[in-house]
């Protein structure tokens, strides 16, 4: 790779990682974001500069931030995907349904990246929002991502992120996990108990084409006290199980 080649990747991760500092603490000045990443300060200034001309970030006072024009960008890639077209009424409907908090999820670069989260009338508030990025080991709509995958792939995705844990009940254990996927495959639905975060529970399938590709995952979450008994394990199964057929046949026959 010539020094030019070599200049211009080691750019764009700088650029890349300046962006994720700014999402990660909505907004910073040149300063703070050259001590988080131990950058220089003219470094960081130049980035900055290029970017905000560039439209991706902009600047109030001495701080900056990310700029709209990265919410454009992502929603064309989201439109692009298929299974958010004809996603999208189906989450929306089972957050009716359900009162619950509805999700659907793709797999990028080894992690599950929320495309569509509805909130139902009881809804509670997670830290999840369209674009927020998780690990698939430690949620429902994850695990049955993970499901459908070759286990060449999972262990790809293991080694590249590890089995980090998110709360005591996360399974951080290979060998169990590859158990847990199993067992999904055969059930055709995923439960989180409280792997995630405290007190939530998940129950999520896998969504498929005709083909049988993989598309994605989608998922129904909620307080431990209402995913419970036969809800948890009978009703909300059924539902995300039968949300997860029409948006694959639709996925199937679209366009």
């Amino acid at each position: 790779m010539t020094d030019s080649v070599t200049n211009g990747v080691q750019a764009i991760k700088k650029t890349s990682r300046i962006l994720t500092v700014l999402q990660e603490q909505g907004g910073g000045g040149v300063t703070e974001i050259a001590g988080e990443l131990s950058y220089n300060k003219s470094t960081v200034h130049h980035h900055l500069t290029t970017l905000r001309e560039e439209g991706l970030v902009i600047k109030r006072g001495d701080q900056y931030h990310l700029g709209i024009r990265l919410f454009e960008l992502g929603a064309f890639t989201r439109r692009q995907r298929d299974i958010y077209s004809v996603g999208k009424p189906q989450v929306n409907s089972l957050a009716e349904k359900t009162g619950e908090l509805a999700n659907l999820m793709i797999e990028e670069n080894g992690k599950g990246v929320y495309i569509q989260v509805s909130a139902g009338e009881d809804a509670v508030n997670l830290d999840t929002s369209t674009g927020t990025e998780q690990y698939l080991h430690t949620c429902a709509i994850g695990k049955s991502i993970l499901s459908e995958m070759p286990s060449a792939r999972v262990d790809e995705i293991i080694d590249q992120h590890g089995l980090p844990a998110e709360t005591s009940n996360t399974v951080t254990d290979q060998a169990t996990l590859k158990d847990e996927l199993e067992g999904i495959r055969e059930r055709g639905v995923a439960f989180d108990n409280e792997e995630r975060a405290e007190a939530i529970r998940c129950v999520a399938t896998p969504v498929t084409n005709k083909d049988g590709e993989l598309l994605g995952g989608i998922s129904i979450s909620g307080p431990a006290t209402r995913m419970r008994g036969d809800r948890f394990k009978t009703e909300i199964p059924e539902l995300v199980q039968n949300a997860a057929e029409v948006i694959g046949l639709n996925a199937s026959y679209s366009g």
